[in-house]
């Protein structure tokens, strides 16, 4: 930290980093610094972000708003593992896809916000596979999801339909009803599993 009650660009950088390492979330340093420096510039468009000391009441405001979400978490203990149907499993598989799609192809727009969802759907489809393939050497259709995939599928498709109703993430080249209807419908369904 530079002087109290201020932090700088590295601070505030380092810092977002830290919680979302916490969350076992991994982004890169670039996109972090991308993201604070555009939501700086938009905040105090007269001082470059890299010469700029943040004032640390603002400071706390993006580093809690970047790492919403990763902090916000199920326990797992308290979420029990879902046996899901092989067409409740195509479900999720298309909804992750959904994601990622969604999601690349607003990158010049959210950087951060996207960042998290592809690592997300990707552990969530690393996990989903992992499962399928267990559930077919055993002979059933039947996928195990553990709590923490489960929590992983709930924050990546939730974070895809932030971007789409409040973040201004674009997908007019998707049937808008289409697309929240599906990940709606997937977050329901992950509800109601027991």
């Amino acid at each position: 930290m530079d002087r109290p009650g201020a932090m700088s660009l590295a601070d505030v950088v380092s810092e977002i980093r830290r919680r979302l390492a916490e969350q076992h979330r991994v982004v890169p340093e670039y996109v972090i610094r991308d993201a604070v420096e555009a939501a700086l510039h938009r905040r105090f468009p007269q001082t470059p972000p890299a010469g700029l000391l943040v004032p640390m009441a603002v400071a706390d405001e993006l580093i809690d708003g970047f790492c919403a979400g990763a902090t916000a978490t199920d326990e797992d203990d308290a979420t029990m593992p879902a046996v899901l149907s092989g067409e409740e499993t195509g479900r999720l598989m298309t909804a992750l896809g959904l994601a990622v799609h969604v999601a690349a192809f607003n990158l010049d727009r959210d950087r951060l916000h996207v960042a998290q969802i592809l690592n997300g759907a990707a552990a969530a489809l690393v996990a989903l596979g992992a499962a399928a393939r267990a559930a077919h050497a055993d002979g059933t259709s039947a996928v195990l999801l553990s709590p923490a995939t489960l929590r992983t599928v709930r924050t990546t498709v939730t974070g895809v339909l932030q971007g789409i109703e409040s973040r201004g993430w674009q997908a007019q080249h998707l049937d808008h009803d289409a697309t929240t209807g599906l990940l709606t419908g997937v977050l329901t369904m992950l509800g109601a599993v027991p």
